[in-house]
């Protein structure tokens, strides 16, 4: 805001608590860029927890007749594996062109607080290889 109506600004006077609420600068919020971080994390447990959910993710295609969601792998999870890696990874591997999106939607499940939203059922298109930098993806 600038200090002066000569200016074209406005004066604090003149802004109601909703209207100085709404001026506050807020950064952007650049859902690719942060699932990218959260997805290419170097850090060993990080590592760890996306080769768990690969494996994971591999085995489920296998039993379901290559459909993947978070409800029919989560029991397969360690408890270490952190939940914004889940959707990093899926979210990086659907982009790589190993998940494919299907139009079936169902519910995530789980015992946190998107258990009862609702992802789309992914097909796995090829194996997700042991090998993949994810720092690369």
């Amino acid at each position: 805001m600038t200090a002066s109506p000569e200016q074209g600004g406005l004066w604090y006077t003149d802004l109601s608590p909703a209207d100085l609420w709404h001026e506050v600068t807020r950064p952007v919020h650049d859902t690719p860029a942060i699932l990218h971080a959260v997805h290419t994390d170097w850090r060993p447990s990080r590592v760890s927890a996306r080769e768990s959910l690969r494996l994971a993710i591999n085995e489920c295609a296998r039993l379901h007749e290559d459909r993947v969601h978070i409800s029919l792998f989560r029991h397969r999870l360690p408890p270490t594996v952190p939940p914004p890696v889940i959707g990093a990874a899926i979210n990086a591997w659907t982009k790589a062109g190993y998940l494919e999106l299907t139009d079936v939607l169902a519910p995530m499940g789980g015992t946190a607080g998107n258990a009862n939203k609702w992802s789309p059922i992914r097909k796995l298109v090829r194996p997700i290889p042991g090998d993949l930098d994810t720092r690369k993806s």
